[in-house]
C-alpha cells in the first residue's frame, strides 16, 4: 500500500520522515497541494497536528470514498470539524491534575508492542504533551490508550464498514513523543507501516468498545465557520490556517466577540481595510503569510496595524523582523529556585495594564533585535525583546512577539497562556478604540 504524509507544518519534515520518504516508503506532501484526487493514488494517509481542517472538509466526500475503499488514515491532534460521518469533535478533560494524564492501555495494538508507555507520558518531567482529552470514540471503535483513572481515550482505532481503518490520536504529534527515550524515529516508522497496512487489532478485538463510563470531560464546543462583522465600525482581523488550536481560540466562546472577522489567510486581500487591526495568530504556517507579503506590506503603508504572535516565521513576511530563535525550555518550572526571568519592562504602557509576571510566563521560542524608535515591553531573563511595539519603521504599527498563546490556550495547555490573552486582547482593543 502506498502511503501519503500530509506536511501542513511549515518547513522541513522530520528527519526520519524524510528518510523514509527517501526509500519510497511515503510521499510527503505540502496540504496546500492536496487534490481529492491525490487520495486516488494512495491507500494510507498521515496528517499532523497543523492540519488545516477547514480544507480537509472541503474534500468530506472524497475522504469517506477513500476510507470506504479500504484506505487507512492516521490521525494526529483534535478533531474540531466533522471530517468524517459519526465522529464527534474533542473533548478536553474537565479540570486535570496530574494523575488525569497517568497514560496506560487499555486495550494491545502492535504499533506500541514494546513500548514503555511511561516514556511517552512525560516529556522532561512534565506530563500532558500526550493527550489532555480525546475525540471521543465512534461507534463500534475500539479503546488503545486512556488517559488517568476513568480511561480517557485519547488514542483508539476504527475500523469502518468497507474495511478502512481510521486511528486517532488527540494530542501533539505521536511521531514527536518520547524524545529522551530515543522514541520518535520508532514511532514514525511504526505509523508509517501501519498506515501502509501493516498490522492492526487482534482479531478479537474487532468491535469492541469501551463500556459507556462518565467520562471526566468538558462538553464539545461547536465552531462557526468563519466570522464576519458587519461593515462601518474599526475591526480586529484574524487569519485562521484550519488547525484546531486557531479554530478553538478564534472561534470558540471564550473570544467569541474579540475577533470581528476570521477568515483564511488567502482572503486577506479583500478583506482587510487600513484602520483594521490584523492579528496573526501563532503557529501560522509562514508559506501562507508569504503569500500574502504585499497584501500586509500595503495595509502598513496604509496605516494599519499589524500584531504578529509567536512560531509563525515573521521574519519572512513582515519589514524590519530581526528573529533569533533559542531551544525553548519547558520544564524550567519543575528545577529548584524555578524562574524563567521573563519581565515586563514597560508596566504602564498600555497593553501591559493589569498584567504581570506570571501573565507572560510560559516559556520562550527566542527573542528580536528590535528596529530604532521601538518600544519594548517585554524582555526575557537576558534582557532580549520577546514583545515591542514598532510605530518607526513603517507608517503603520507592528506589535511583535515570540510568545505563542494561541497555540497553548487552543491546545487547553498552560493556563498562563489563557491569562495572557483575556488581558491582553482588551487592552489592545481599548488602546486602539476598536
Amino acid at each position: 500500500m502506498s502511503v501519503l504524509y500530509l506536511q501542513s507544518v511549515w518547513g522541513a519534515p522530520p528527519p526520519r520522515l524524510a528518510a523514509a520518504a527517501g526509500r519510497g516508503e511515503v510521499t510527503i506532501l505540502p496540504q496546500a497541494e492536496f487534490t481529492p484526487r491525490h487520495l486516488l493514488s494512495f491507500s494510507g494517509l498521515i496528517t499532523d497536528n497543523q492540519l488545516d481542517q477547514d480544507a480537509l472538509l472541503e474534500m468530506k466526500d472524497s475522504l469517506a470514498d477513500f476510507l470506504a475503499r479500504g484506505g487507512r488514515w492516521f490521525f494526529n491532534g483534535h478533531l474540531v470539524r466533522p471530517l468524517v460521518e459519526g465522529m464527534a469533535p474533542y473533548q478536553p478533560i474537565r479540570q486535570p491534575k496530574r494523575a488525569d494524564f497517568d497514560l496506560h492501555s487499555l486495550n494491545p495494538h502492535p504499533l506500541f508492542d514494546g513500548i514503555d508507555l511511561k516514556q511517552l507520558e512525560t516529556n522532561k518531567g512534565v506530563a500532558g504533551f500526550y493527550g489532555r482529552g480525546c475525540n471521543p470514540l465512534p461507534e463500534g471503535a475500539v479503546a488503545i490508550n486512556g488517559l488517568g483513572p476513568a480511561g480517557v481515550p485519547v488514542d483508539w482505532v476504527w475500523v469502518m464498514p468497507g474495511g478502512g481503518r481510521f486511528f486517532s490520536h488527540s494530542g501533539n504529534d505521536l511521531g514527536a513523543l518520547g524524545v529522551e527515550w530515543g522514541l520518535p524515529g520508532e514511532l514514525t516508522d511504526r505509523i508509517i507501516r501501519w498506515a501502509a497496512g501493516g498490522p492492526c487489532l487482534a482479531p478479537d478485538l474487532a468491535g469492541v468498545t469501551r463500556s459507556e463510563a462518565v467520562l471526566p470531560l468538558m462538553p464539545a464546543e461547536p465552531y462557526p465557520a468563519s466570522r464576519r462583522a458587519k461593515a462601518g465600525r474599526r475591526r480586529m482581523v484574524a487569519p485562521s490556517c484550519g488547525s484546531y488550536y486557531h479554530t478553538h481560540s478564534l472561534l470558540g466562546a471564550r473570544y467569541s466577540e474579540a475577533f470581528d472577522v476570521v477568515c483564511r489567510p488567502e482572503e486577506l486581500g479583500d478583506t482587510l481595510r487600513p484602520d483594521d487591526i490584523l492579528w496573526v495568530p501563532c503557529r501560522s504556517p509562514a508559506g501562507r503569510l508569504m503569500a500574502q507579503k504585499a497584501v500586509i506590506a500595503r495595509h502598513l503603508a496604509a496605516g494599519g496595524t499589524v500584531v504578529a504572535t509567536g512560531e509563525s516565521n515573521s521574519e519572512l513576511w513582515l519589514p524590519s523582523i530581526s528573529f533569533i530563535p533559542t531551544p525553548t525550555n519547558w520544564w524550567w518550572w519543575l528545577e529548584p529556585g524555578a524562574d524563567l526571568g521573563v519581565e515586563i519592562t514597560a508596566p504602564g504602557h498600555p497593553l501591559m495594564a493589569g498584567m504581570g509576571k506570571a501573565d507572560v510566563t510560559w516559556h520562550l521560542h527566542g527573542w528580536f533585535a528590535p528596529p530604532a524608535g521601538a518600544e519594548v515591553l517585554v524582555r526575557d531573563g537576558e534582557g532580549k525583546a520577546v514583545l515591542y511595539v514598532d510605530g518607526a519603521s513603517t507608517p503603520g504599527r507592528l506589535i511583535v512577539t515570540s510568545l505563542d498563546p494561541m497555540f497553548h490556550h487552543g491546545s487547553h495547555f498552560m493556563p498562563a497562556t489563557t491569562l495572557f490573552l483575556d488581558r491582553f486582547i482588551p487592552n489592545l482593543k481599548a488602546w486602539l478604540n476598536v
